[in-house]
């Protein structure tokens, strides 16, 4: 209904607001003004719960359908035309009635009210001629309104008088139900109590009023059931438990499902179970569990006895049932793990946080120890409140009922295991990874001093000419460069392992960078089969980032470094370009060989190579890489790899556009 009236009001008000503007060609304020009434009191009731007034409301529907589509002041079609029209909205009436009421009653007086209307409709637009016919245009077939709106309400009058029957016939069971649950109440055990939820017209929860009892809790409080039936909770309860506790609170809002209560004046204890059979009843459960408490009562005297023997040993003892039923312990204070009484005692293993796989396994030593007298002995993790403890178990029989469990800490001498055991691992990887680059590095120094001692002493013989003598040079001095690189790939791994990579950011003009980059390689590959190139996006000579100028270029270095020694011929091209207008991204393409799917995700570690036999192809420490990696990381960068075998690599990375300068743009 909602829904209706509010399309009703949106209706309304729109259609009024276009005739009193004058937009509206035809307009009809009697009919929008009483239908924007009729939705904003159908609303109104509604919203503040009064259902009947709200269906009553559709009676009133004749008044709009009068201004709009009978009066021949404020139609706003000629009447004539109209009928079919206050017809439908009739019916619409008694299908409401019929979904929203379901009363045969109302449904019969909306009928009358729509007949008369709909006689009144007729009479005035001189069709009453035509009121004993059954088609008012034999041509398409338009059958006599007061038939259709008659058979209409015979179907909704019908279809009401099935559905009263079955109510009828389900309020028949329902009270059979209920028969029977009173019935099994009455023969309940436990104390029973039902409590109903009163509210107020908005739907508030005013009190709780309880509804009825069974005889077990007559019995158990000593309380008969006309002093307690149709009473407020917050007047009852203080009676019958003898306390100034919030009740009403307590069942509106519980904090759990099962409470157990004291009951001082009676001296018994009580278990509490709530739960909800239906809306706004709340059943109760009284169980009477004074001799468990009894028993636990006892168990707490009897444990005073063994603490005094066992407080001074820093293990903790337990004495466990056959059941799994934690009967009493003995923990000496500590730091690392607090055990209050009421979350062991009384409690099962299965309870108290081992998972179930665990308490399985705990509860099986039980049985053994105790079938076979013997010592289980069981390693376990316990979640404590500053973090994960590790014990050992030892379970030994006591009696035929019972066991000892004695738990020590060994937190710190598994953690010692533990440490050991990582300690040895990472030994082992760091010593095959240190002896694979040890022997790398053995022939990588090996070769280009091996270059430099020798074309040093051929420098020395008159056997060869100046030319030869100045190639010569030339050897040395790359082989010199390239020895130079890799004391400084070893001293930047000690600095990155040692952590002492210091980050001096200042402003760097990229493309001074990327040139002075250009131009050092251009010599490198002027004797290679490799064309190099360079693409910057900005070509700004003042386009430029804040960042660390020597890391940067260290990066872009090693990737073209290595871009040039995986490439024999093709192409290496370098550059950036901006990634938005927060990153700016850096990239290394080559047309190399490439690299294998399942070694790019380790290309990036320490003395990780390809190929690590000393016999392999291409020189190198293995260090250059990780070295850039680590410096990108730095500058808030990662790289990233794309590579195809025997197609070529393109490996980028991208840093902030911190304090950028030097953008260019666009002018139209």
């Amino acid at each position: 209904m909602y829904i209706t009236y509010t399309a009703m009001f949106i209706y309304s008000s729109f259609s009024l607001f276009q005739s009193l503007t004058g937009i509206s060609t035809d307009p009809c304020i009697p009919g929008d003004a009483s239908l924007m009434a009729l939705s904003i009191i159908g609303l109104y009731s509604l919203l503040n719960n009064h259902l009947n007034v709200s269906i009553n409301c559709i009676y009133f529907i004749v008044f709009p359908v009068y201004f709009y589509f009978i009066s021949e002041s404020y139609a706003v079609m000629p009447i004539h035309l109209t009928i079919q029209f206050t017809l439908w909205s009739t019916i619409a009436g008694l299908m409401a009635l019929l979904f929203f009421s379901n009363k045969r009653q109302k449904i019969s007086l909306f009928f009358a009210l729509a007949v008369a209307t709909l006689v009144l409709h007729i009479v005035e637009s001189d069709r009453l001629n035509l009121i004993n016919s059954i088609y008012w245009d034999p041509i398409d077939y338009t059958l006599n309104p007061l038939l259709v709106l008659t058979t209409v309400f015979l179907i909704c009058f019908i279809t009401a008088y099935f559905f009263e029957q079955n109510m009828k016939e389900l309020k028949d069971k329902m009270g059979e139900s209920e028969e029977q649950i009173n019935q099994t109440l009455r023969q309940l055990q436990q104390g029973f109590m039902m409590l109903k939820m009163n509210r107020d017209e908005m739907g508030s929860i005013v009190n709780l009023e309880v509804l009825k009892v069974n005889q077990a809790f007559e019995t158990l409080f000593k309380i008969n059931a006309r002093e307690v039936r149709n009473v407020d909770v917050s007047i009852i309860f203080p009676k019958i438990f003898r306390d100034s506790f919030d009740w009403a609170n307590f069942f509106l809002f519980p904090k759990k499902k099962k409470t157990e209560l004291h009951i001082e004046h009676l001296n018994k204890w009580v278990e509490l179970t709530t739960f909800s059979p239906a809306k706004d009843h709340i059943a109760c459960l009284f169980h009477d569990v004074t001799a468990k408490q009894n028993a636990i009562a006892s168990l707490k005297e009897s444990r005073k006895r063994y603490k005094v023997l066992l407080e001074a040993i820093p293990d903790l003892f337990f004495i466990i049932d056959k059941d799994g039923i934690y009967v009493d312990f003995v923990v000496k204070d500590s730091e690392l793990i607090q055990i209050n009484p009421d979350d062991i005692i009384g409690n099962s293993i299965f309870e108290v946080g081992f998972s179930e796989k665990m308490s399985r396994k705990i509860f099986q030593f039980i049985q053994d120890a105790i079938r076979f007298d013997s010592i289980e002995t069981i390693e376990y993790a316990l979640e404590v409140e500053k973090g994960t403890a590790m014990f050992e178990m030892r379970i030994a029989k006591l009696d035929d009922n019972s066991v000892i469990t004695i738990a020590r800490d060994i937190t710190k001498r598994k953690m010692a295991e533990i440490r050991l055991e990582e300690a040895k691992i990472k030994a082992e990887e760091a010593d095959l990874l240190k002896s694979a680059f040890l022997a790398n590095i053995s022939h990588e120094i090996r070769t280009p001093m091996n270059a430099i001692i020798g074309f040093s002493r051929m420098i020395g013989s008159p056997d060869f000419d100046s030319e030869e003598k100045d190639r010569f040079i030339e050897i040395i001095v790359s082989n010199g460069r390239l020895l130079m690189e890799m004391i400084d790939d070893m001293i930047s791994i000690s600095k990155i392992e040692s952590n002492q990579v210091v980050v001096r950011k200042d402003f760097c003009k990229i493309n001074d960078i990327m040139i002075d980059l250009y131009r050092e390689y251009s010599i490198e590959v002027r004797n290679k089969p490799i064309k190099l190139k360079l693409n910057n996006e900005n070509a700004n000579p003042k386009f430029g980032v804040v960042t660390d100028r020597h890391l940067l270029s260290e990066i872009l270095k090693k990737l073209i470094d290595n871009a040039i020694k995986f490439t024999y011929e093709g192409e290496v091209e370098f550059g950036y370009e901006m990634l938005g207008k927060d990153r700016l991204k850096f990239f290394i393409r080559d047309t190399g060989i490439g690299i294998n799917k399942n070694h790019v995700d380790r290309i990036f570690e320490r003395f990780h190579q390809i190929d690590n036999k000393t016999t392999r192809k291409h020189e190198g420490t293995g260090l250059g890489l990780a070295i850039a990696q680590h410096y990108s990381v730095v500058l808030g960068g990662k790289i990233e790899v794309e590579s195809e075998i025997d197609k070529g690599s393109v490996f980028s990375f991208s840093i902030p556009f911190e304090s950028g300068d030097g953008m260019l743009t666009i002018v139209r």
